[in-house]
């Protein structure tokens, strides 16, 4: 909020002498640019509580209070109010003071005896614009930091993921060498041209979820009415076209024709993604799936409830949260290329949702996970 913008600025004048915040108080009257309000109070504790009641802009704090005094004045008053311009008044021509006070966030050093109304006003807008200054400093560098955590993250995602891929394709050239090289050998060529195509896969799935996460944080994918099972369907097809060696039985359970959801095509990857891991971390002949989609309202939101209920290996207690979060070194659950759940936790998030994973059987996690995803419920986007 640019506060400069404003006719009017809220001063609170913490003073425990009359005569000094009575002088305060009439030079604010006479400034020229700005119309000051005034509040005027004898202790910090009684300051504080101002500031409760009432918008604040600045504030100028005797350092010399009934109950207070001091550095230690400062201190408390930084501690209660982070954010807020402070001016200090004192009757002390201290520099040593000043630039201790300084040093303590104070925006100010005024000394009583020497002002003026065209010095106090001008200070009171040097603060407020220099508080202002400092605060959009801050969030540059908390949005840089987020900035390169980002792009470790992507770091960490080739630099582990890619170097698995390379290391696959090597060992599989290698292979193919001996094959050459040894007419005896059993010619396995075109099973290891097929290993060779899916580390190729892989990497292509790789970027592909690396540019959709970029995609995610710059946030220019369209969230719109989204049909929920025609997206299912698709997503069931991509996958038992990717394992069509197992025997996958997926069964949707709904009292609803047609649910749709505030998403968009990236809640096909969250589906892809959850059914996968279904498959990948299953050791029973028969990959069973059911899949149960209701609606449950939760703090005045409408949401669409889909279960992802399966038979595979489960996840115990301990693990239910780490399986969402990228580069979990004891997190045997998340394969593939790592990013999976991290990225369909980040989707659904994007879409106001959210996520958890619970026991198949409650109490039993040997017996299969149930995926549980809530996403706002919307109506179906009229045509024009």
């Amino acid at each position: 909020m640019k506060i400069l913008s404003k006719e009017e600025i809220s001063v609170l004048i913490i003073e425990d002498n009359p005569g000094d915040a009575r002088l305060i108080e009439e030079m604010l009257k006479e400034a020229k640019r700005f119309q000051f309000n005034f509040f005027t109070q004898k202790t910090l504790s009684e300051g504080l509580e101002e500031l409760l009641k009432n918008e604040i802009h600045v504030i100028l704090l005797d350092l010399n209070l009934p109950d207070c005094t001091g550095l230690n004045t400062i201190s408390i008053i930084r501690e209660k109010v982070e954010a807020m311009p402070i001016i200090i008044l004192t009757g002390r021509d201290d520099e040593d003071l000043a630039i201790q006070s300084l040093k303590f966030g104070m925006q100010d050093y005024l000394v009583k005896g020497k002002i003026d109304p065209v010095l106090l006003e001008r200070s009171i807008l040097y603060a407020i614009e220099r508080q202002q200054v400092k605060l959009e400093l801050e969030l540059s560098k908390k949005k840089i930091e987020e900035e390169f955590q980002r792009a470790n993250f992507y770091k960490d995602i080739f630099a582990h993921d890619m170097s698995n891929i390379l290391q696959g394709i090597l060992s599989v050239a290698q292979l193919c060498k001996i094959q050459l090289m040894n007419p005896d050998v059993n010619n396995d060529t075109v099973d290891i041209i097929g290993i060779i195509e899916n580390q190729i896969i892989r990497g292509s799935k790789l970027i592909s979820n690396v540019r959709k996460l970029s995609q995610l944080e710059e946030s220019i994918t369209l969230i719109q009415p989204s049909e929920i099972f025609s997206l299912l369907k698709t997503s069931i097809n991509n996958l038992k076209n990717e394992f069509q060696t197992h025997n996958i039985n997926i069964k949707i359970h709904s009292s609803y024709k047609s649910v749709y959801a505030q998403a968009n095509d990236l809640l096909l990857d969250v589906f892809e993604n959850v059914l996968i891991n279904a498959v990948k971390h299953n050791e029973n002949l028969s990959v069973e799936i059911a899949i149960k989609i209701s609606k449950k309202k939760e703090n005045q939101i409408s949401y669409v409830k889909i279960e992802f209920i399966d038979n595979g290996i489960g996840i115990e207690d301990s693990m239910k949260d780490s399986v969402f979060i990228r580069a979990s070194p004891d997190n045997n659950y998340i394969g593939g290329m790592g990013i999976g759940l991290s990225l369909v936790k980040r989707i659904v998030h994007s879409y106001k949702g959210q996520i958890r994973v619970e026991d198949s059987f409650k109490g039993d996690h040997t017996k299969g996970s149930n995926f549980i995803i809530l996403l706002p419920e919307t109506r179906r986007k009229k045509s024009r």
